[in-house]
């Protein structure tokens, strides 16, 4: 009995300390939402802005100007560019949240995969506030919802939250002690936008490029994402790329943030 009594506090601190870790990542998360738009009127208009303006000229250079035939093509643009500007926008911003949050870092110590972790949290956030905008222009487009939908969304925003939260990390802890990483970052993010399926369809692409773009993680899930919000289909095996990705990416970005985490407020 003495033995289990002088077991209980340990478990005790363990989970105050998962709690407050988990508090310390919504306050910050907060913050940064806070600063991000502090002033503005029009905050959800910003976060639905950029996929819809670009999906406009997209769809008016090439559906109109071009002629490319794809069914339900404004659909078939903002259905990929909605998630990928989730992406674009968290990977650019977890580059500097080490270096953005220098004070705190030299001030006091805490878990420093919270601050990547933040950025990967209020983006996505912004991402998920945006889907009943999505949801609303595939209906508008006379596609019907699918039940599919409730099962679906869940599932690929898991594999992309885990996917973003590796690699923000790794970004994040590279940036501190490479600082070209950002300026190559943006390079890399311009190069996968066109490799990825994102402005035109698979079925455009010869047959023997069409296996190497679907080994990009980024073009399964944006294939999922569409296949999803256009026919209604239920992510499948064809969504392995992203999830070994995410997995890898993970590790990656743990063990590296691991390895730094010693000299990080030094290098700041």
């Amino acid at each position: 009995m003495a033995a289990t009594t002088a077991m209980r506090p340990p478990s005790r601190a363990k989970a105050g300390a998962t709690s407050s870790t988990w508090d310390l990542l919504v306050a910050i998360t907060v913050r940064d939402l806070r600063v991000k738009y502090h002033g503005t009127v029009f905050s959800y208009f910003w976060w639905i802005a950029k996929p819809l303006a670009l999906g406009l000229v997209l769809y008016f250079a090439l559906g109109r100007v071009l002629k490319l035939d794809v069914p339900h093509h404004a659909i078939f643009l903002l259905s990929a560019l909605f998630p990928w500007f989730w992406f674009q926008s968290t990977v650019h911003a977890a580059t500097s949240a080490f270096i953005a949050n220098d004070g705190l870092i030299k001030k006091v110590y805490f878990p420093r995969l919270i601050l990547p972790l933040a950025v990967v949290l209020g983006n996505t956030f912004e991402f998920v506030v945006t889907l009943p905008v999505l949801a609303l222009l595939v209906v508008a487009n006379g596609i019907a919802p699918s039940w599919t939908w409730l099962i679906g969304i869940p599932v690929l925003l898991a594999v992309q939250f885990v996917l973003l939260a590796g690699l923000g990390m790794l970004v994040a802890s590279l940036n501190v002690f490479f600082r070209d990483t950002a300026p190559g970052l943006d390079a890399f993010l311009t190069l996968l936008f066109y490799v990825s399926p994102i402005i035109y369809p698979l079925d455009k692409v010869p047959a023997g490029i069409k296996p190497i773009l679907l080994l990009n993680p980024l073009g399964s899930l944006i294939e999922a994402w569409r296949a999803l919000f256009i026919d209604g289909d239920l992510p499948g095996l064809d969504l392995w790329p992203a999830v070994l990705f995410a997995a890898v990416a993970v590790v990656l970005g743990v063990t590296v943030l691991r390895r730094v985490d010693r000299n990080l407020a030094d290098a700041l």
